[in-house]
């Protein structure tokens, strides 16, 4: 009985150096992958050294597109008078802007609501009432010729709009990609210049870049501002801003 519980443990201790045994094994085998991975990273052994660095880039343009947002606003005792009230009024509005050469695929409807005019009584034991409606009804307009902007403002309200909720300008898409490339390659231009001068600084040899990622491109729509004028309603489009951003990363030795 003796023998064979020192036979049990003698195989328990064999079991355990063995497992012990390849613990180690696979922890010295991740150590030398981890050593061989970082000590590959640079030639001849070394890490390699970097410089990290931003480039912005910017360029202006002027803007070939316009967007003007027109609104007909009504009031009635009953939501149906007030549609049909702004249907009509909306109708001439629509036709002055074509007969004024706007293309009907250049308008088109933003937003549309009947909403009621409530009224709250002056002692709080009373319940509010409603005493009519408000129809609104928005349309854009988008331009070619930024230039006509008073013009057809004034078209507009003189066909019936109550409303000019805004104007802003904007680059077709052909102008904008061509012009947003013109910003990426300013911000790369900018990102190489740091990177040269942070080597310059400090004494060092620039390899690179090894790698170059495009953070973000933007416009900056331009405001409108109003200019001299005694005939039409004066609107004047200013310079449109497009910006890029790089992150870039250079070797050196």
């Amino acid at each position: 009985m003796q023998a064979q519980t020192e036979k049990r443990l003698y195989t328990l201790l064999i079991i355990v150096f063995i497992a012990f045994l390849v613990v180690n094994s696979i922890m010295a085998y991740a150590i030398i992958n981890q050593f061989s991975r970082v000590s590959s990273v640079g030639p001849g052994g070394e890490q390699t050294k970097t410089i990290n660095v931003s480039g912005v880039g910017t360029v202006t343009a002027s803007p070939d597109r316009a967007h003007v947002s027109f609104a007909v606003w009504t009031e009635a005792t009953t939501a149906s008078d007030a549609l049909t009230s702004n249907s009509n009024k909306m109708d001439k509005v629509i036709k002055a802007l074509t007969d004024a050469g706007i293309p009907m695929d250049q308008i088109k409807t933003t937003s549309y609501s009947v909403e009621p005019v409530i009224q709250y009584p002056e002692k709080s034991a009373e319940p509010p009432k409603i005493v009519g409606y408000i129809a609104r009804n928005e349309v854009q307009v988008t331009l070619t010729d930024v230039t006509s902007v008073g013009r057809i403002i004034d078209t507009a309200v003189v066909g019936g709009a109550n409303v000019v909720s805004s104007v802003y300008f904007t680059l077709s898409e052909g102008k904008e990609a061509e012009f947003r490339n013109e910003a990426i390659k300013e911000a790369v231009k900018d990102a190489d210049s740091k990177a040269k001068t942070i080597a310059s600084s400090l004494g060092v040899q620039l390899i690179g870049p090894t790698s170059i990622s495009l953070g973000y491109e933007y416009p900056i729509a331009p405001y409108a501002r109003a200019a001299s004028a005694d005939v039409e309603t004066p609107i004047v489009p200013g310079p449109l801003t497009i910006t890029a951003n790089v992150q870039a990363t250079y070797g050196f030795k």
